[in-house]
């Protein structure tokens, strides 16, 4: 029976000392908690600070309640509606800028600007960038001449021919042709502007 006590009493210390140490366990768990809770606590009171500082914004308030002060907007000029200008208008700006420019150039700029800014000079200008003075045309009629010059000089050094110094032109104009025929059928034919890829 002694045993049977012994070990009873050895079960009720074993006992009592899983009940100590669970309700340390147990404890310490609550602190944990605890302390976590309260940093939860804190990181909603700051979201909750962010809310209502935000809310005051949008109502007009700074974070002390005070009305905030905000950019004044321009009230808008009274509003005309646009008129597009007529081309009388715009040959007479046109006439005012050149006057106004033309007034700090030295005299034989001046002189030089009244000549191309001729109305006639003008107007030969804007048809002949329009048809003969393509910019393609143009450089493919110097890529000619400069190629086939070449080629027709070293033949002729070659041969022993004498060069007369129509071959210069005569190469340009054949170059010139094909890079309009070139530059008509992009525009016309495929729809591409100048510029366009």
């Amino acid at each position: 029976m002694a045993d049977n006590e012994r070990m009873s009493g050895a079960g009720i210390e074993g006992a009592e000392k899983l009940g100590d140490n669970a309700g340390e366990l147990r404890e310490s768990l609550r602190n944990k908690m605890e302390s976590e809770r309260k940093n939860y606590d804190k990181v909603g009171e700051v979201d909750n600070a962010k809310h209502e500082v935000e809310r005051a914004f949008e109502k007009g308030h700074d974070a002390r309640g005070n009305k905030a002060r905000q950019p004044k907007q321009s009230a808008p000029a009274h509003k005309h509606p646009t008129k597009k200008a007529t081309k009388s208008q715009k040959k007479v700006e046109y006439k005012k800028t050149l006057k106004s420019i033309q007034k700090n150039m030295n005299p034989a700029e001046r002189a030089f600007s009244k000549i191309i800014h001729n109305p006639v000079v003008e107007a030969t200008s804007e048809v002949a960038g329009k048809t003969v003075a393509r910019p393609a045309a143009l450089l493919a009629g110097s890529l000619a001449a400069l190629i086939l010059t070449t080629l027709v000089y070293i033949i002729a050094k070659y041969y022993g021919y004498v060069m007369s110094g129509f071959e210069w032109i005569g190469t340009f104009v054949v170059g010139w042709a094909i890079g309009l025929i070139i530059d008509w059928i992009r525009v016309e034919i495929l729809g591409r502007k100048a510029g366009s890829v």
